[in-house]
């Protein structure tokens, strides 16, 4: 069985295996893991199996919670070694630390540091000063030979950063290239992850295998005056600070020098990189300082691009994703309109989106009624379509000859109460037609009232008689009946259309819906559906819907 590996910002780390049982992370003394601290949720986040995969779900946390840097919607499957980030806790999946980076705090926060340069004065500055002057010829000599080094290596460096890594094996491949041109007894690369956001350990290096067992602390006055100053910094002797004396480890380490520059991608600092020697006596030099200041500054852009590029191909994923999507729940509505000898029916449906939380169906019930619905989920996109299209299964496993319309609405009801969040509803009218006797049978959950237009000319509205779908528990519906003769015309539709915007921000309204269908009573169904759909995008002059857009119009001819 795999184990998580919780790391606190501070406390002593903890180990636990996983089994069959679903572990809940967060603040409440009632989770599995709790995570005391104010950037975490009651119930931040929950980890089960599934089909011999472990599931990392986010519970609509505040923070959010990051996988790899990166923060999930929903839920995601955990692969060994993935970083779990909630608030300032680090969890590693099935996969331990060896060695840890501690940044300590001090209360001084530049004593000893020896040199700060801004790393927009590197990077500004030629490699080769040109000026010569003659009396100073061997330490120009020497000058020279270190900035014909420094163009060499990074000339080196950006060859090797050419081609496109993932974004784990780039940073790895970054430290190599650094410690490869930079002598070090121990190094690491950190980014900035997280709300809030913070710095997070990707790549550690540990050359000298004496210190391979030992946990890396740093002075944070030397990484914050790198962060705050966009300074590359360097410590000559790091046992001169008082806070580090006391520290027994650093004496045992006996920390010569360090460095540590920002990763700046010419925008923002998206994170740092550190170096020490202690077995190697020699001090880092300023030159040194500069070089490694230079190969982070490719390393950043490096770093940004390959992220822009993982975003690329998951949108790309996305995009396929949807499309499939997209022609799934085309294939959930009808494929054509019904056809009965007395009676002209024809609907349609616009999304705004991809995918979207209208449906509107034509269930067949018996050889003389046909079952016909339309309803909207609250909100729009991909988790209004999933919605939609559970309610969908759920009503169609619900509808048989002896099906029991008073014990629809409410079956439904709880249904979607059960299964959705609290701030999910869907509004819902359900008609059932018995096309012998010209009668509708028909349940309104909240829905926009449908319009009845009768062979006279006058307007009605089948107004709603009970809550939203999914609002409360154990919801009641009133039942109720409407007579259609010849030239009765129904027109069931989604605020989509009523509430379809001009450029000068002005409704499409229900008034211009019924002047039209007065107006256009005579045209066969579909083509007054079309007909509408026209008026609604001549009134908002072509521009893309705000939202799903659906209609059904039930005429009896005869």
């Amino acid at each position: 069985m795999p184990t998580l590996f919780v790391y606190p910002r501070s406390g002593e780390a903890l180990d636990l295996p996983l089994g069959i049982e679903k572990i809940s992370i967060g603040r409440s003394l009632d989770n599995e893991i709790v995570i005391p601290e104010q950037f975490c949720s009651s119930h931040h986040a929950l980890i089960y199996p599934s089909e011999g995969r472990y599931i990392l779900r986010d519970n609509k946390s505040k923070n959010g919670t990051f996988v790899n840097g990166n923060r999930i919607r929903g839920e995601v499957e955990l692969k060994r070694g993935d970083e779990i980030l909630i608030g300032l806790t680090r969890i590693i999946f099935d996969k331990e630390l060896l060695t840890s980076v501690e940044v300590v705090e001090t209360k001084t926060p530049e004593q000893n540091i020896n040199t700060i340069i801004n790393v927009k004065e590197i990077l500004k500055k030629p490699m080769i000063d040109t000026t010569l002057n003659v009396p100073g010829i061997p330490v120009i000599t020497e000058r020279l030979r270190m900035e014909n080094k420094a163009l060499s290596v990074l000339g080196e460096v950006s060859q090797a950063l050419i081609y496109h890594l993932p974004l784990d094996q780039l940073l790895e491949h970054i430290m190599d290239l650094i410690s490869e041109n930079l002598p070090m007894d121990r190094g690491f690369l950190m980014l900035k992850e997280g709300n809030p956001e913070q710095l997070i350990p990707k790549v550690i290096r540990i050359n000298n295998k004496s210190l391979q067992s030992q946990n890396i602390q740093v002075s944070q006055s030397i990484v914050q005056t790198a962060l705050d100053k966009n300074s590359a910094v360097l410590v000559s002797d790091v046992q001169s600070d008082s806070m580090f004396r006391a520290q027994a480890s650093v004496v045992q380490f006996n920390i010569h020098s360090a460095m540590c520059v920002p990763l700046w991608n010419n925008k923002e600092i998206i994170g740092i990189v550190y170096a020490d020697r202690i077995s190697l006596l020699e001090p880092f030099t300023e030159a040194e300082l500069k070089l490694l200041t230079l190969l982070s500054n490719l390393a950043a852009v490096k770093i940004e691009n390959a992220k822009l590029f993982e975003q690329a191909i998951e949108k790309i994923k996305m995009e396929k994703e949807l499309v499939l999507a997209t022609q799934i729940q085309k294939n959930f509505l009808p494929k054509e309109n019904p056809e009965y000898k007395n009676y002209d029916i024809a609907g349609a449906n616009i999304t705004c989106y991809q995918v979207g939380g209208d449906y509107y169906d034509f269930i067949p019930i018996d050889i003389d009624r046909l079952g016909i619905v339309i309803a909207d989920v609250s909100g729009k996109g991909v988790s209004a379509s999933l919605l939609m299209a559970s309610l969908r299964a759920a009503l169609h496993s619900e509808i048989h000859p002896r099906y029991k319309i008073e014990e629809l609405a409410p079956k439904l009801n709880d249904f979607v109460h059960r299964s959705s969040d609290i701030d999910r509803f869907i509004t819902f009218f359900f008609c059932d037609l018995d096309k012998k006797r010209g009668e509708l049978t028909y349940v309104n959950a909240g829905h926009n009232p449908p319009i009845v237009l009768d062979y006279k000319g006058k307007v009605q509205r089948l107004e709603s008689c009970g809550l939203c779908l999914g609002m409360f528990a154990a919801s009641d519906y009133e039942i109720r009946k409407l007579k259609l003769h010849a030239g009765d015309l129904v027109l069931l539709f989604t605020d989509g259309i009523t509430e379809a915007r001009n450029k000068d921000n002005e409704d499409f309204q229900e008034d211009r819906l019924i002047e039209i269908i007065k107006k256009q009573a005579n045209l066969p169904a579909k083509k007054l559906v079309q007909k509408i759909l026209d008026e609604v995008r001549s009134f908002t002059s072509g521009a893309d819907p705000a939202d799903d857009i659906t209609l059904v119009i039930i005429k009896r001819m005869e």
